[in-house]
């Protein structure tokens, strides 16, 4: 078994570390994994020192958030260099522009009835990206809010199961109220840096994305799919794989293991 699409405490909705995760992934009797942390390699250079150690299988990647068509879709950059001074460059930018974001989604929250504060979002944030997790963290911990009706279904409710993914699929991505746009991060730029990094771009969890954007994107360099993934249904999953094969793309499976 694999599972390439992991995310450790280098993600800010991620809870553990990288020595956490091989020793789970080793208990779990997989062969090779992937750290794919949100628009950040911090783990990278571990990952690959444990992989000796554990004699497991390691991947480098990392998962970036880009945008196309109003569509929040996410990248997984496969065996890309840590080491490079170009990606480390547009790293810095990312994160740049994505605590500028951060900001107008608290805005947006703010204007939605949600009561919190940057005080709050940092409190969970950590001083990294503040993703779902964050956001609906900051937002519990204010005692204003645990009667709102909206946040019950995340509580205890049907929205419960995995509450943090649940509500950045509900607010946080594109077309959701409280969604930002990004226009520095496009998805056909990102592919384009990515393949010239000597990468490989896979479409994480296409669910949402449909297949005349699929389309585009394949025509304008996507490798993959990632296919096997909880968010799929079976029925999905032999859709996407169908459609891998007829535009000879790759094949991926990942957890997106949050913690």
């Amino acid at each position: 078994m694999i599972d390439l699409h992991i995310h450790t405490n280098a993600s800010s909705d991620g809870q553990h570390s990288p020595r956490e995760i091989f020793e789970m992934a080793r208990r779990k009797g997989l062969r090779a994994i992937a750290f794919a942390d949100h628009n950040s390699i911090d783990h990278v250079a571990e990952g690959l020192k444990l992989a000796e150690e554990f004699q497991l299988e390691f991947v480098p990647c990392l998962e970036l958030n880009t945008y196309y068509n109003g569509l929040d879709l996410h990248l997984l950059a496969y065996f890309i260099d840590a080491g490079n001074p170009q990606l480390q460059a547009w790293l810095k930018n990312i994160h740049e522009k994505k605590i500028e974001q951060a900001g107008k989604r608290l805005a947006r929250l703010n204007q939605l009835g949600f009561v919190f504060d940057g005080k709050d979002l940092h409190k969970f944030s950590q001083g990294r990206i503040p993703t779902g997790m964050s956001f609906l963290q900051a937002i519990l911990s204010r005692k204003e809010n645990l009667s709102d009706p909206r946040l019950q279904p995340y509580i205890s409710g049907a929205r419960s199961f995995s509450p943090y993914v649940n509500f950045y699929r509900d607010y946080l991505r594109g077309g959701k109220p409280a969604f930002v746009h990004l226009e520095d991060i496009h998805t056909l730029d990102a592919i384009s840096k990515i393949k010239g990094m000597g990468a490989v771009p896979i479409l994480a969890h296409p669910s949402d994305t449909g297949e005349k954007n699929l389309l585009a994107l394949v025509q304008n360099g996507l490798e993959g799919l990632e296919v096997y993934t909880p968010y799929h249904s079976p029925e999905e999953q032999e859709g996407f794989r169908n459609f891998a094969t007829a535009q000879a793309l790759l094949v991926t499976a990942g957890s997106d293991f949050h913690g």
